[in-house]
Protein backbone atom coordinates (compact mmCIF):
# COMPACT_ATOMS: atom_id res chain seq x y z
CA UNK A 1 0.00 0.00 0.00
CA UNK A 2 0.69 3.56 -0.45
CA UNK A 3 4.02 4.66 2.06
CA UNK A 4 4.80 8.24 1.70
CA UNK A 5 8.45 9.72 3.17
CA UNK A 6 6.92 11.91 6.27
CA UNK A 7 9.31 13.76 8.62
CA UNK A 8 11.62 12.10 10.59
CA UNK A 9 9.60 13.50 13.66
CA UNK A 10 6.13 12.29 12.36
CA UNK A 11 7.85 8.80 11.83
CA UNK A 12 9.54 8.74 15.36
CA UNK A 13 5.73 9.50 16.52
CA UNK A 14 4.84 6.57 14.09
CA UNK A 15 7.25 3.97 15.81
CA UNK A 16 6.03 5.07 19.57
CA UNK A 17 2.37 4.23 18.45
CA UNK A 18 3.09 1.02 17.24
CA UNK A 19 5.20 0.07 20.40
CA UNK A 20 2.34 0.62 22.10
CA UNK A 21 0.46 -1.33 19.80
CA UNK A 22 2.51 -4.23 20.30
CA UNK A 23 1.90 -4.00 23.87
CA UNK A 24 -1.77 -3.46 23.83
CA UNK A 25 -3.65 -5.21 21.01
CA UNK A 26 -6.28 -4.49 19.62
CA UNK A 27 -9.83 -6.58 20.48
CA UNK A 28 -10.84 -8.27 17.47
CA UNK A 29 -14.18 -7.93 16.26
CA UNK A 30 -15.51 -10.27 13.49
CA UNK A 31 -19.17 -9.22 13.88
CA UNK A 32 -19.89 -5.98 11.73
CA UNK A 33 -23.25 -5.86 13.05
CA UNK A 34 -24.02 -2.27 14.72
CA UNK A 35 -23.99 -3.68 18.38
CA UNK A 36 -20.76 -5.37 18.09
CA UNK A 37 -19.35 -1.95 16.65
CA UNK A 38 -20.79 0.52 19.84
CA UNK A 39 -19.59 -1.79 22.31
CA UNK A 40 -16.16 -2.42 20.85
CA UNK A 41 -15.63 1.11 19.82
CA UNK A 42 -16.48 3.06 23.06
CA UNK A 43 -13.99 0.43 24.80
CA UNK A 44 -11.44 0.62 23.07
CA UNK A 45 -11.49 4.39 22.54
CA UNK A 46 -10.89 4.24 26.44
CA UNK A 47 -7.85 2.29 26.35
CA UNK A 48 -6.77 4.52 23.41
CA UNK A 49 -7.50 7.76 25.46
CA UNK A 50 -5.51 6.29 28.67
CA UNK A 51 -2.40 6.23 26.46
CA UNK A 52 -2.90 9.29 24.91
CA UNK A 53 -3.55 8.32 21.82
CA UNK A 54 -7.12 9.85 21.09
CA UNK A 55 -7.01 13.55 19.19
CA UNK A 56 -3.40 13.90 19.19
CA UNK A 57 -3.96 17.09 17.11
CA UNK A 58 -6.07 18.87 19.71
CA UNK A 59 -4.06 21.61 22.33
CA UNK A 60 -2.52 19.83 25.46
CA UNK A 61 -4.84 21.78 27.50
CA UNK A 62 -7.45 20.21 26.23
CA UNK A 63 -6.46 16.28 26.08
CA UNK A 64 -4.47 16.25 23.23
CA UNK A 65 -1.02 16.20 22.35
CA UNK A 66 -0.35 19.46 20.52
CA UNK A 67 0.67 17.79 17.05
CA UNK A 68 -0.31 18.52 13.76
CA UNK A 69 -3.33 16.81 11.73
CA UNK A 70 -0.43 14.54 10.14
CA UNK A 71 0.26 12.94 13.15
CA UNK A 72 -3.22 12.31 13.55
CA UNK A 73 -3.58 10.66 9.94
CA UNK A 74 -0.44 8.48 11.46
CA UNK A 75 -2.30 7.00 13.99
CA UNK A 76 -5.33 6.21 11.76
CA UNK A 77 -3.12 4.87 9.83
CA UNK A 78 -1.89 2.26 12.11
CA UNK A 79 -5.42 1.55 14.05
CA UNK A 80 -6.15 0.05 10.29
CA UNK A 81 -3.10 -1.29 10.01
CA UNK A 82 -3.49 -3.54 12.91
CA UNK A 83 -7.17 -4.59 11.83
CA UNK A 84 -8.28 -2.35 15.50
CA UNK A 85 -12.20 -1.33 15.92
CA UNK A 86 -13.15 2.12 14.88
CA UNK A 87 -13.43 4.24 17.96
CA UNK A 88 -16.57 5.31 18.40
CA UNK A 89 -16.92 8.74 19.01
CA UNK A 90 -15.73 9.98 16.11
CA UNK A 91 -18.41 13.28 15.77
CA UNK A 92 -17.25 14.18 18.61
CA UNK A 93 -13.25 14.09 18.13
CA UNK A 94 -13.64 15.05 14.25
CA UNK A 95 -16.11 17.51 14.80
CA UNK A 96 -17.61 18.91 18.01
CA UNK A 97 -14.41 19.07 19.38
CA UNK A 98 -12.43 21.02 16.72
CA UNK A 99 -15.66 23.46 16.81
CA UNK A 100 -15.93 24.01 20.45
CA UNK A 101 -11.56 24.53 20.76
CA UNK A 102 -11.90 27.29 18.18
CA UNK A 103 -15.61 29.05 19.09
CA UNK A 104 -16.65 27.78 22.33
CA UNK A 105 -16.60 29.01 25.90
CA UNK A 106 -14.03 28.46 28.44
CA UNK A 107 -16.97 26.62 30.57
CA UNK A 108 -18.09 24.84 27.34
CA UNK A 109 -14.52 23.59 26.95
CA UNK A 110 -14.25 22.79 30.15
CA UNK A 111 -17.35 20.96 30.38
CA UNK A 112 -17.16 18.68 27.56
CA UNK A 113 -13.67 18.01 25.88
CA UNK A 114 -12.69 15.61 28.04
CA UNK A 115 -15.55 13.51 28.01
CA UNK A 116 -15.58 13.68 24.45
CA UNK A 117 -11.82 12.26 24.34
CA UNK A 118 -12.65 9.62 26.93
CA UNK A 119 -15.98 8.43 25.29
CA UNK A 120 -18.01 9.14 28.28
CA UNK A 121 -20.27 11.04 26.31
CA UNK A 122 -20.86 9.99 22.48
CA UNK A 123 -22.39 13.06 20.34
CA UNK A 124 -24.56 13.19 17.13
CA UNK A 125 -25.27 15.44 14.75
CA UNK A 126 -28.48 17.48 14.10
CA UNK A 127 -28.57 19.02 10.84
CA UNK A 128 -30.20 17.33 7.92
CA UNK A 129 -34.21 17.32 8.14
CA UNK A 130 -37.01 15.83 5.78
CA UNK A 131 -37.03 18.83 3.70
CA UNK A 132 -33.19 20.21 4.16
CA UNK A 133 -30.61 17.77 3.38
CA UNK A 134 -28.14 18.87 1.10
CA UNK A 135 -29.61 22.47 1.36
CA UNK A 136 -29.19 22.80 5.03
CA UNK A 137 -29.76 26.44 5.10
CA UNK A 138 -33.70 25.40 4.56
CA UNK A 139 -34.06 23.49 7.74
CA UNK A 140 -36.92 24.77 9.90
CA UNK A 141 -36.43 23.45 13.20
CA UNK A 142 -36.98 26.56 15.63
CA UNK A 143 -35.73 27.78 18.68
CA UNK A 144 -38.11 29.99 19.95
CA UNK A 145 -36.27 32.50 23.04
CA UNK A 146 -37.57 31.52 26.44
CA UNK A 147 -36.25 33.19 30.02
CA UNK A 148 -32.72 31.70 30.52
CA UNK A 149 -32.80 29.81 27.07
CA UNK A 150 -34.72 28.25 24.07
CA UNK A 151 -37.26 25.79 23.45
CA UNK A 152 -36.58 23.51 20.27
CA UNK A 153 -39.71 22.02 17.98
CA UNK A 154 -38.90 20.18 15.03
CA UNK A 155 -37.37 17.15 13.19
CA UNK A 156 -33.96 16.16 12.36
CA UNK A 157 -33.33 12.69 10.49
CA UNK A 158 -30.83 10.84 8.93
CA UNK A 159 -29.28 11.81 12.46
CA UNK A 160 -26.21 8.64 13.09
CA UNK A 161 -26.25 7.03 16.31
CA UNK A 162 -28.69 9.48 17.93
CA UNK A 163 -30.29 5.96 20.16
CA UNK A 164 -26.91 5.97 21.93
CA UNK A 165 -25.78 9.45 21.87
CA UNK A 166 -25.79 11.54 25.18
CA UNK A 167 -25.19 14.87 23.63
CA UNK A 168 -26.61 15.91 20.08
CA UNK A 169 -25.52 19.78 18.43
CA UNK A 170 -28.64 21.02 16.55
CA UNK A 171 -28.55 23.71 14.12
CA UNK A 172 -32.04 26.08 14.68
CA UNK A 173 -33.49 28.88 13.28
CA UNK A 174 -34.09 31.18 16.29
CA UNK A 175 -35.49 34.09 13.93
CA UNK A 176 -36.44 34.56 10.43
CA UNK A 177 -34.94 36.61 7.66
CA UNK A 178 -35.14 37.55 3.75
CA UNK A 179 -31.55 35.34 3.88
CA UNK A 180 -31.99 31.41 4.80
CA UNK A 181 -28.15 31.63 5.86
CA UNK A 182 -29.30 33.99 8.63
CA UNK A 183 -31.15 33.62 11.61
CA UNK A 184 -29.82 30.50 12.84
CA UNK A 185 -27.89 29.37 15.85
CA UNK A 186 -26.14 26.48 16.90
CA UNK A 187 -26.85 24.55 20.01
CA UNK A 188 -25.47 21.94 22.52
CA UNK A 189 -28.33 19.53 23.19
CA UNK A 190 -28.68 16.46 25.53
CA UNK A 191 -30.52 13.81 24.47
CA UNK A 192 -31.93 12.98 27.93
CA UNK A 193 -34.08 16.11 27.49
CA UNK A 194 -37.72 16.03 28.25
CA UNK A 195 -39.30 16.14 24.67
CA UNK A 196 -36.99 14.00 22.55
CA UNK A 197 -37.89 11.20 20.43
CA UNK A 198 -35.58 9.16 18.72
CA UNK A 199 -36.79 6.91 15.74
CA UNK A 200 -34.45 3.90 14.58
CA UNK A 201 -34.14 4.09 10.56
CA UNK A 202 -33.40 0.30 9.71
CA UNK A 203 -31.09 0.68 6.61
CA UNK A 204 -30.72 -2.34 4.05
CA UNK A 205 -27.81 -3.68 5.52
CA UNK A 206 -29.88 -4.34 8.56
CA UNK A 207 -28.25 -1.81 10.99
CA UNK A 208 -30.52 1.14 12.74
CA UNK A 209 -26.93 3.36 12.57
CA UNK A 210 -29.60 6.17 11.32
CA UNK A 211 -32.79 7.55 13.08
CA UNK A 212 -35.10 9.92 12.97
CA UNK A 213 -35.19 12.68 16.40
CA UNK A 214 -37.83 14.77 17.27
CA UNK A 215 -37.89 17.91 19.38
CA UNK A 216 -40.98 19.05 21.13
CA UNK A 217 -40.69 22.59 22.94
CA UNK A 218 -37.08 20.96 24.65
CA UNK A 219 -35.60 23.45 26.76
CA UNK A 220 -31.98 24.38 26.44
CA UNK A 221 -30.24 26.81 28.36
CA UNK A 222 -28.58 29.81 27.16
CA UNK A 223 -25.25 28.23 27.96
CA UNK A 224 -25.73 26.01 25.11
CA UNK A 225 -25.10 28.17 22.56
CA UNK A 226 -21.95 28.12 20.88
CA UNK A 227 -20.44 31.13 19.20
CA UNK A 228 -23.58 33.58 18.63
CA UNK A 229 -27.16 33.80 18.44
CA UNK A 230 -27.79 34.07 14.94
CA UNK A 231 -24.45 32.95 13.52
CA UNK A 232 -25.59 29.38 13.79
CA UNK A 233 -24.28 28.76 9.88
CA UNK A 234 -20.33 30.13 10.26
CA UNK A 235 -20.44 27.44 13.28
CA UNK A 236 -22.36 24.93 11.06
CA UNK A 237 -19.98 25.18 7.90
CA UNK A 238 -16.88 25.25 10.34
CA UNK A 239 -18.51 21.70 11.69
CA UNK A 240 -18.25 20.51 8.18
CA UNK A 241 -14.97 21.42 7.08
CA UNK A 242 -13.45 19.58 10.12
CA UNK A 243 -15.68 16.65 8.98
CA UNK A 244 -13.97 16.36 5.70
CA UNK A 245 -10.82 16.25 7.53
CA UNK A 246 -9.98 13.77 9.85
CA UNK A 247 -13.11 12.01 9.49
CA UNK A 248 -13.15 11.41 5.89
CA UNK A 249 -9.16 10.56 6.36
CA UNK A 250 -10.18 7.38 8.81
CA UNK A 251 -13.43 6.44 6.69
CA UNK A 252 -10.92 6.28 3.32
CA UNK A 253 -8.89 3.68 5.63
CA UNK A 254 -11.88 1.87 5.63
CA UNK A 255 -11.54 0.90 2.21
CA UNK A 256 -7.91 -0.04 2.64
CA UNK A 257 -9.03 -2.58 4.71
CA UNK A 258 -11.12 -3.89 2.42
CA UNK A 259 -8.18 -3.65 -0.26
CA UNK A 260 -5.92 -5.67 2.10
CA UNK A 261 -8.09 -8.17 2.75
CA UNK A 262 -8.33 -9.03 -1.50
CA UNK A 263 -4.74 -8.83 -1.12
CA UNK A 264 -4.48 -11.31 1.50
CA UNK A 265 -7.06 -13.86 -0.25
CA UNK A 266 -6.03 -13.29 -3.66
CA UNK A 267 -5.09 -16.89 -5.33
CA UNK A 268 -3.92 -16.16 -9.34
CA UNK A 269 -6.04 -19.03 -10.51
CA UNK A 270 -9.19 -18.25 -8.59
CA UNK A 271 -8.77 -14.86 -8.93
CA UNK A 272 -7.09 -13.87 -12.32
CA UNK A 273 -10.19 -12.57 -14.12
CA UNK A 274 -10.40 -10.06 -11.11
CA UNK A 275 -6.40 -8.81 -11.35
CA UNK A 276 -7.07 -5.46 -13.64
CA UNK A 277 -9.72 -4.42 -11.76
CA UNK A 278 -8.34 -4.82 -7.99
CA UNK A 279 -4.88 -3.35 -9.47
CA UNK A 280 -7.10 -0.38 -10.69
CA UNK A 281 -8.25 0.14 -6.93
CA UNK A 282 -5.04 0.14 -5.64
CA UNK A 283 -4.41 3.06 -7.90
CA UNK A 284 -7.08 4.98 -7.21
CA UNK A 285 -6.80 4.74 -3.42
CA UNK A 286 -3.25 5.27 -3.12
CA UNK A 287 -4.19 8.65 -5.15
CA UNK A 288 -7.12 9.39 -2.94
CA UNK A 289 -4.88 8.67 0.02
CA UNK A 290 -2.10 11.17 -1.05
CA UNK A 291 -4.48 14.14 -2.05
CA UNK A 292 -5.80 13.61 1.62
CA UNK A 293 -2.15 14.09 2.86
CA UNK A 294 -1.69 16.99 0.39
CA UNK A 295 -4.68 18.64 2.52
CA UNK A 296 -3.93 17.58 5.91
CA UNK A 297 -0.05 19.08 5.51
CA UNK A 298 -1.61 22.39 4.25
CA UNK A 299 -3.86 22.29 7.54
CA UNK A 300 -0.64 21.54 9.33
CA UNK A 301 0.75 24.57 7.76
CA UNK A 302 -1.52 26.91 9.33
CA UNK A 303 -4.24 26.74 6.52
CA UNK A 304 -8.11 26.15 7.52
CA UNK A 305 -10.49 23.82 6.16
CA UNK A 306 -11.79 24.68 3.01
CA UNK A 307 -13.65 23.38 0.12
CA UNK A 308 -10.83 21.23 -0.91
CA UNK A 309 -12.49 18.94 1.18
CA UNK A 310 -15.11 18.05 -0.96
CA UNK A 311 -12.41 16.39 -3.16
CA UNK A 312 -11.77 14.01 -0.22
CA UNK A 313 -15.26 12.87 0.49
CA UNK A 314 -16.34 12.56 -3.40
CA UNK A 315 -13.45 10.51 -4.50
CA UNK A 316 -13.55 8.03 -1.33
CA UNK A 317 -17.20 7.77 -1.04
CA UNK A 318 -17.36 6.65 -4.63
CA UNK A 319 -14.01 4.63 -4.32
CA UNK A 320 -15.49 3.05 -1.52
CA UNK A 321 -18.22 1.98 -3.37
CA UNK A 322 -16.38 0.27 -6.09
CA UNK A 323 -13.89 -1.58 -3.76
CA UNK A 324 -17.09 -2.86 -1.71
CA UNK A 325 -18.67 -3.89 -5.44
CA UNK A 326 -15.10 -5.65 -5.73
CA UNK A 327 -14.78 -7.31 -2.45
CA UNK A 328 -18.53 -9.08 -2.93
CA UNK A 329 -17.01 -10.32 -6.23
CA UNK A 330 -14.11 -11.87 -4.64
CA UNK A 331 -16.92 -13.44 -2.11
CA UNK A 332 -18.36 -15.09 -5.10
CA UNK A 333 -21.70 -16.75 -5.10
CA UNK A 334 -21.31 -17.88 -1.08
CA UNK A 335 -20.69 -14.51 0.35
CA UNK A 336 -23.64 -13.28 -1.97
CA UNK A 337 -25.93 -15.15 -0.95
CA UNK A 338 -25.04 -15.68 2.90
CA UNK A 339 -27.87 -15.96 4.82
CA UNK A 340 -26.59 -13.97 7.40
CA UNK A 341 -24.80 -11.59 5.21
CA UNK A 342 -26.57 -8.70 7.64
CA UNK A 343 -25.06 -9.67 11.02
CA UNK A 344 -21.84 -12.05 9.68
CA UNK A 345 -20.96 -11.64 6.00
CA UNK A 346 -18.71 -8.97 6.54
CA UNK A 347 -18.44 -8.35 2.04
CA UNK A 348 -22.05 -8.30 1.90
CA UNK A 349 -22.86 -6.20 5.09
CA UNK A 350 -19.74 -3.41 3.49
CA UNK A 351 -21.43 -3.62 0.32
CA UNK A 352 -24.92 -2.77 1.51
CA UNK A 353 -23.20 -0.17 4.43
CA UNK A 354 -21.16 1.26 1.27
CA UNK A 355 -24.57 2.59 -1.19
CA UNK A 356 -24.84 5.56 1.92
CA UNK A 357 -22.05 6.59 1.96
CA UNK A 358 -22.27 8.86 -1.78
CA UNK A 359 -25.51 10.40 0.30
CA UNK A 360 -24.49 10.89 3.67
CA UNK A 361 -22.01 13.93 4.91
CA UNK A 362 -23.28 15.78 1.41
CA UNK A 363 -24.11 13.79 -1.51
CA UNK A 364 -21.76 13.42 -4.89
CA UNK A 365 -23.91 15.30 -6.72
CA UNK A 366 -23.50 18.61 -3.68
CA UNK A 367 -19.68 17.65 -3.58
CA UNK A 368 -19.35 18.06 -7.83
CA UNK A 369 -20.95 21.24 -6.75
CA UNK A 370 -18.86 22.62 -4.34
CA UNK A 371 -16.28 21.64 -6.70
CA UNK A 372 -17.18 23.16 -9.46
CA UNK A 373 -18.13 26.66 -8.01
CA UNK A 374 -15.72 27.14 -4.96
CA UNK A 375 -12.55 25.35 -6.29
CA UNK A 376 -12.83 25.81 -10.38
CA UNK A 377 -14.69 28.90 -10.48
CA UNK A 378 -17.16 27.89 -12.96
CA UNK A 379 -20.24 29.75 -13.96
CA UNK A 380 -23.32 28.74 -11.70
CA UNK A 381 -26.70 28.41 -13.53
CA UNK A 382 -29.57 29.43 -10.99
Amino acid sequence: MLRLNLSAKVEAFRNEFRNWLNENEPPKVTDPGLVSFVKAGRAWQKVLAKGNWVAAHWPIEYGGRGLSLVEEAVVQEELVRVAAPQVLGLFGLTMVGPVLIKHGTTQQKTRYLSKIINADEIWCQGFSEPGAGSDLAAIKTKALKVEAGFKITGQKVWTSFAHIADWCFVLCRTSQTNKKHEGLTYLLVDMKSPGITVRPLKQISGDEEFNEVFFEEVFVPDSAVVGQVGQGWKIAISTLMFERVVLTFSRQLQSEGALREMIKTYDEQKHSHLKKELSRQLVNSCAVRALAYEHLIEYSNGKSPGPEGSLDKLFWSESFQEISKLSLRFAGKIGALSENSSENGTDMHRYLYSRGRTIAAGTSEIQRNIIAERLLGLPVKR
